[in-house]
């Protein structure tokens, strides 16, 4: 009996130590999302934002990662199992069979959306005072970036640890600089999902991108 005192005692202990925003009673279900993966009492499900209109919809027209090359997806996860699990979120990346497309920070997004301005050669003015400058378009355009990053920042899925019978869901983002992406040949991996405590690995998950792939696709 004292043992199990102390196992319930352990348990709550480590959901109140849970990061904020993971709720015991999610209100979705990956399950419902048409591109998942389901196995061992874990659901995780994804959903990306390849489009610009829709990126501008969701994270408003100063940080839509979509023009700087960046795509968006969002990772729905429910728990169902009565352990916590931790997913390793750093090491998902989209496994295509050109090769694989790894994650960006918001930071380096902001700074892809609104790089800084190159520096002008300055030609020798003599006898003229100089006046101090009030930062112009470049203060607006650290302004930009700013805002945007902490757009990112909030829409992003912080939480690698889900609560028993929980949830959580928010964007990764994922570097297509330079490339192109068949969403029907595309499928996002989760290779690390653990239970906690104790670290037992639970099987991989990899989800098809397939349907969200458009006819011209």
């Amino acid at each position: 009996m004292r043992r199990h005192w102390q196992t319930i005692v352990a348990g709550v202990a480590l959901l109140a130590a849970l990061p904020a925003g993971l709720s015991r009673s999610a209100g979705f279900d990956a399950k419902d999302f048409p591109a998942h993966d389901s196995h061992q009492g874990v659901t995780i499900a994804a959903v990306p934002v390849p489009d610009t209109p829709e990126a501008v919809a969701l994270f408003g027209k100063t940080a839509a990662p979509t023009r700087a090359g960046i795509l968006p997806v969002e990772l729905i996860l429910t728990n169902e199992r009565k352990q916590p699990v931790r997913v390793a979120l750093e090491r998902i990346v989209i496994v295509t069979e050109e090769g694989n497309f790894t994650q960006v920070d918001p930071e380096e997004i902001a700074w892809s959306l609104y790089p800084a301005a190159k520096k002008k050669k300055k030609s020798p003015r003599i006898g003229v005072p100089r006046l101090p400058g009030r930062g112009g378009k470049s203060s607006k355009k650290r302004q930009q970036r700013e805002e945007a990053e902490a757009a990112l920042r909030r829409a992003a899925l912080r939480a690698p640890v889900l609560a028993p019978g929980g949830g959580a869901r928010g964007y990764r983002y994922f570097d297509l600089r330079g490339r192109s992406i068949d969403l029907a040949a595309s499928s996002v991996y989760i290779p690390e999902v653990t239970l906690v405590p104790g670290g037992e690995q639970l099987l991989f998950f990899e989800i098809t991108l397939r349907p969200y792939a458009t006819k011209e696709e």
